[in-house]
């Protein structure tokens, strides 16, 4: 997200405040990105980005303490998925980022998909069979763009990486 903050401020202040855009090619599609805030302050601003968006990437703190606190009633996760599926998106790929921060462990990644899961499932209403999770390093680049190098996650996740997920 720090790439596509434009602004000085954004950076300075470390949140996306504005949508920013960037379009790149895959081996299927153009993908135009755009990346909309998710900061409670900017939300009508994130409205304005979903509202443009046939599918959704939204990105979740797997360090222990920040997944629970964007999650629990009232968190910025549960409230952006219902957004998104409000303005009519129906597939999702969560990308579970920061995973490196838990020694890249797969009970932490399966713990965040059920409890995203009963939620999207039950109460947003997407379903499973469009919902992907991606295990993932913003940081380092792990599973972004290439298979998992890192032996702690190679070690049991065999799916896609991100760009493959949103390429499907």
């Amino acid at each position: 997200a720090w790439v596509l903050d434009e602004t000085e401020e954004e950076r300075e202040r470390g949140i996306t405040m504005d949508v920013g855009t960037n379009k790149f090619e895959t081996e299927n599609r153009i993908i135009t990105l755009l990346d909309a805030p998710g900061h409670r302050d900017f939300i009508p601003n994130m409205i304005s980005g979903a509202y443009q968006a046939d599918v959704a990437v939204l990105v979740v703190n797997s360090t222990t303490g920040e997944f629970e606190a964007g999650f629990e009633s009232g968190g910025q996760t549960r409230e952006h998925a219902l957004l998104v599926r409000s303005l009519g998106v129906s597939q999702l790929v969560i990308a579970v980022n920061k995973l490196d921060t838990v020694d890249w462990k797969e009970e932490r990644f399966r713990e965040i998909k059920q409890k995203m899961l009963t939620f999207l499932n039950k109460q947003a209403g997407f379903r499973e069979k469009e919902i992907t999770f991606i295990p993932c390093s913003g940081l380092t680049g792990e599973n972004l763009c290439g298979a998992p190098t890192s032996s702690e996650l190679s070690s049991w996740y065999k799916g896609q990486t991100l760009i493959q997920a949103i390429d499907n």
